[in-house]
């Protein structure tokens, strides 16, 4: 390339984009922070549109070394079993929620490494055959954890309660510790647990604030934003890192088989 010493390939990361109307145009879109999470973290970033076509997506995903599925808008309740949705759900879009949910389908099938965060946190869920808290509020209304305090303020990296998660769990062992706080932008939650998923991380009212397959070698999802915080705060920046060596590790096992 020109002369110069690219060295080690990077693991090529599909980063799941939003897909919404502004200013009366509809555009496929993702924050920088998730992209610049993936760049610090080793990895090359390919941003897959959710366009509803699934031989599209298909032919990206062949592409990936790992798969990271993002915040946004809620998952169509219909999709898990719920009914209409209330006036309480906000920002369906049904291209997004099909394409990502063959994205994650497709992933835990083959064994590719996958990373979701916040509505990917609960897309996998759904994806697997669980379902979801509709509404926070109005299912927790004891609860006195702040889930949505990130989100009401200028600051999305904004601390706002703690997670505690099982000792043993392969998060624990990324992070090497079982309790640390969490910046929280969120009104959703998993409810029924997906088959093959186990819950290890848990918000202090109790929601379940992370999932592993414990039979892949890397199907993880929180319900926080650690790609805000990556830059400040060790654990955040050790999931990241912890990912794209998985993604790393399976791109090297699929070129010595041929794959």
């Amino acid at each position: 390339m020109n002369g110069l010493e690219i060295g080690r390939e990077r693991p090529i990361i599909g980063i799941s984009c939003d897909n919404m109307v502004m200013a009366g145009a509809r555009r496929h879109m993702i924050r920088d922070s998730y992209v610049s999470a993936i760049l610090a973290a080793g990895g090359a970033p390919l941003l897959i549109p959710c366009t509803g076509d699934e031989a599209a997506s298909y032919a990206l995903y062949r592409l990936l070394d790992g798969l990271l599925l993002t915040g946004g808008g809620d998952i169509d309740p219909q999709l898990y079993g719920e009914g209409e949705a209330g006036t309480e759900i906000d920002g369906i879009e049904p291209r997004r929620d099909s394409t990502e949910l063959s994205l994650a389908r497709w992933a835990v099938g083959d064994d590719l490494p996958l990373l979701g965060i916040c509505r990917g946190h609960q897309v996998l869920n759904v994806a697997l055959g669980g379902t979801l808290i509709q509404d926070i509020p109005g299912s927790l209304p004891e609860s006195t954890t702040d889930h949505r305090g990130s989100t009401y303020t200028d600051d999305r990296s904004l601390l706002t309660h703690q997670v505690r998660f099982e000792a043993g769990c392969k998060l624990a062992g990324v992070f090497g510790e079982t309790t640390f706080s969490v910046n929280s932008l969120h009104h959703q939650g998993v409810k029924e647990i997906a088959p093959g998923l186990q819950a290890v991380g848990f918000a202090p009212d109790g929601l379940i604030e992370a999932l592993e397959n414990p039979d892949r070698q890397w199907v993880v999802s929180v319900q926080w934003h650690p790609e805000e915080l990556w830059a400040r705060q060790t654990e955040a920046a050790s999931l990241f890192q912890a990912f794209v060596q998985a993604a790393q590790v399976s791109s090297d096992r699929c070129k010595a088989v041929g794959v």
